[in-house]
C-alpha cells in the first residue's frame, strides 16, 4: 500500500477474512529518538481506540528490531481523491462536504487533547465512506490549558505547515532549534488542504521548497485567492471566509475547528475580489 524509508504498509487479510493495514517498521539505522516516535504512535492510537476519527488499532507487536502495527483499512486517502480531481470544474459540494468531514476529525483529536502536527491530505483515510486520520508518528499530547508547545526539529510537511511551526526560537545548546506548534496548526494546515481541493495546490504550492519556507514566514507574501479556479470554475465566497478563518498568521487569533464547523457554508455568491 505504500513505503518509506523506515517502513512500509500491507493490504493484509485476517482469519475472519476482513482485509486491515499492516505497518512494518524496522529500527534498524533509526535514531533513538525516531524509535521513542513510532512506539509513541502506537501509545497514541491505543489511547484514541475510542475515537471514531481516528483509524482503529486492532493489534500491535514490538521487539528489538521492529515495530509491526495491525489497523482499520482505509479504502483511499484525501492526496488520491485530489489527484483525481485535478482537472475537473470545481464541486462545490464536494469541497463543503470533505472540509466538514477534516475539521470533525480534527476537532475530534483536540477534544481527546491531541495535536497531530502533521496533518496534509494523505493522513485522511476512507474507511467505509467514514474520513478518519492516520500517522500519528509525531503527534503530542497537549495539556488543556496550552496553546503551543515546542519541539526539538523541524517536523511536518512544509506546503501544510503553520508559520510558528516554521519560526525558529533560540536554539538549544546551540544544536537543533525549537519549533512551536498545538492546535492552531493543526487547524492552519486544514486549511491549506481546503484551499488545495479549490485551487489545486496549497496556497504556497507555487514557490520551490525553500522559497515556500520564507514565503509562508514572511507576513507580507500575501495568500492570493483568485476568484476562478484553474478550470475555470467561480469560487464560492464560503469556501474561502473557511480558508481565511484558517489561515489566520496569529495563532490566538486563528479559528478553531470547533468554531470552524459552525460557519455558514450555504452561501452561494462567489468571489469577486480579495
Amino acid at each position: 500500500m505504500g513505503k518509506g524509508g523506515s517502513g512500509r504498509v500491507y493490504r493484509v487479510q485476517g482469519p475472519n477474512g476482513k482485509l486491515y493495514a499492516l505497518k512494518k517498521v524496522s529500527f534498524k539505522g533509526q535514531s533513538p529518538e525516531a524509535i521513542e516516535a513510532f512506539k509513541g504512535e502506537v501509545r497514541l492510537l491505543r489511547e484514541l481506540r475510542t475515537v471514531s476519527r481516528v483509524v482503529k488499532l486492532v493489534d500491535f507487536e514490538i521487539s528489538r528490531s521492529a515495530i509491526n502495527v495491525v489497523m482499520e483499512c482505509g479504502d483511499t486517502d484525501m492526496n488520491t481523491l485530489l489527484a483525481s480531481r485535478l482537472d475537473k470544474p470545481l464541486n462545490v459540494n464536494f469541497v463543503r462536504y470533505y472540509a466538514h468531514e477534516m475539521l470533525e476529525c480534527v476537532s475530534a483529536i483536540h477534544e481527546a487533547g491531541i495535536v497531530h502536527s502533521d496533518l496534509k491530505p494523505a493522513n485522511f483515510v476512507l474507511v467505509k465512506g467514514v474520513l478518519k486520520l492516520i500517522d500519528f508518528g509525531i503527534a503530542d499530547i497537549v495539556p488543556d490549558d496550552t496553546v503551543n508547545l515546542s519541539r526539538d526539529s523541524r517536523l511536518g510537511t512544509p506546503n501544510y505547515m503553520a508559520p510558528e511551526m516554521l519560526s525558529a526560537a533560540t536554539p538549544i545548546d546551540g544544536s537543533a532549534a525549537r519549533f512551536k506548534h498545538g492546535r492552531p496548526a493543526d487547524v492552519w494546515s486544514c486549511g491549506c488542504i481546503i484551499y488545495q481541493m479549490i485551487y489545486g495546490q496549497p496556497p504556497y504550492g507555487g514557490y520551490h521548497r525553500d522559497q515556500r519556507m520564507n514565503a509562508i514566514l514572511n507576513p507580507d507574501i500575501k495568500v492570493v485567492y483568485d476568484a476562478r479556479t484553474r478550470t475555470n470554475s467561480a469560487v464560492p465566497i464560503d469556501a474561502i471566509n473557511v480558508v481565511r478563518a484558517c489561515l489566520c498568521r496569529d495563532p490566538k487569533e486563528r479559528a478553531t475547528a470547533d468554531q470552524l464547523l459552525t460557519f455558514n457554508c450555504t452561501d452561494s455568491r462567489t468571489v469577486t475580489e480579495y
